[in-house]
């Protein structure tokens, strides 16, 4: 299934080289189904849905999918079809990035985005606000490559995304600060941070979950608090165990890439955007600089940045597992002002 999708993501100027790609793959994929059909002795209609129904059953098989009843098997089967088509379609206009298959390609658009889609909590984003003076910064870096991110994990159908978002902040910072990269708990952020504003797999805001951190003195290990994917009663034993601590955090000054390049190079930070569109459903591979509005609601973390590519870009840790995106991960075009998906409305960063 892996096969459509394979093509590196190219510049816009490729738009034409690409699109007569993808009309031979196309092309391919008519003799593929002809040779089929003439094969089973079968119309080339049903020879083609053999072949995506063979697709499903092996995205079934490898995300480990099981459907209730015959109905949902065929509607889910539709609805996957669909979208392998409108990927299929996507990767030969010759945008700057590529669509695939993965977890969510038996979604409707709308029940992705009712999964992912969480209010934020605006209001402290002009507060704790640090400009970073007078700092000479490298053209890249990636802190994925200084073994200060841990790996990337799923966080399911709780709408956690914002407790990884701060745990990933706050294991780089340690890591950066006293040179041990530990794992911390997002399931005691879930558990835990409710009286500070947040709302567990509901929604919540990364300096909410700093601010709890600070009050309660650091933050265990998920080895010693584990994730479940879903709130449950603070264990206030566990929460007591601290692994990791900070004494702050800082936002950084909203739409501002300067600003957000120098924290970037300092350490990982946390950041919201907009993930509620399409693309963000299918994303393969590539960097993506438009498709998407700044209706922020999902958190996720820039772990690096690139200067010198032909298009600069952030590169963002998300929490929807290794199979989703570029094994995790999504580049973001750098460009002014709110910037790709908002990405530089709300980036915030805990201190050491």
């Amino acid at each position: 299934m892996e096969g459509y999708f394979a093509v590196e993501a190219k510049p816009r100027s490729w738009k034409k080289g690409l699109a007569i790609f993808g009309a031979l793959a196309i092309i391919g994929t008519i003799a593929a189904l002809a040779a089929f059909s003439a094969q089973k002795q079968v119309p080339l209609a049903l020879a083609q849905i053999e072949l995506e129904e063979g697709e499903f059953k092996s995205f079934m098989a490898f995300y480990n999918k099981q459907y209730s009843t015959e109905e949902e098997y065929q509607r889910r089967f539709r609805i996957f079809r669909d979208n392998a088509a409108y990927a299929r379609v996507f990767n030969t206009l010759g945008e700057t990035y590529l669509l695939g298959i993965n977890e969510f390609s038996d979604l409707t658009a709308k029940e992705f985005s009712d999964r992912v889609s969480r209010p934020f909590d605006h209001s402290k984003v002009t507060k704790n606000v640090k400009w970073i003076e007078s700092l000479s910064i490298p053209s890249s870096i990636d802190w994925t490559q200084q073994g200060a991110v841990t790996p990337v994990l799923n966080q399911g159908q709780c709408g956690s995304c914002w407790s990884f978002s701060a745990a990933g902040a706050i294991e780089g910072i340690w890591k950066i600060s006293r040179g041990i990269l530990i794992a911390v708990s997002e399931q005691q952020l879930i558990d835990c941070s409710t009286l500070y504003g947040n709302k567990g797999c509901e929604g919540g805001t990364v300096n909410y979950a700093f601010e709890y951190v600070i009050k309660n003195g650091g933050i265990t290990s998920s080895s010693n608090y584990p994730y479940i994917g879903k709130q449950g009663t603070c264990k206030n034993y566990l929460a007591s165990q601290k692994f990791v601590a900070i004494s702050s955090y800082a936002n950084v000054p909203a739409n501002n890439v300067d600003q957000l390049y120098k924290a970037v190079a300092q350490q990982p930070v946390s950041v919201a955007v907009d993930a509620g569109q399409a693309f963000w459903q299918s994303y393969k591979s590539g960097i993506v600089s438009s498709g998407c509005g700044t209706q922020l609601d999902h958190s996720v973390l820039i772990v690096g940045y690139n200067q010198t590519n032909w298009q600069p870009y952030w590169k963002v840790k998300n929490s929807w597992g290794a199979f989703w995106g570029e094994a995790g991960y999504i580049r973001i075009a750098v460009v002014n002002g709110k910037g790709a998906c908002g990405i530089q409305m709300m980036p915030s960063y805990p201190i050491f």
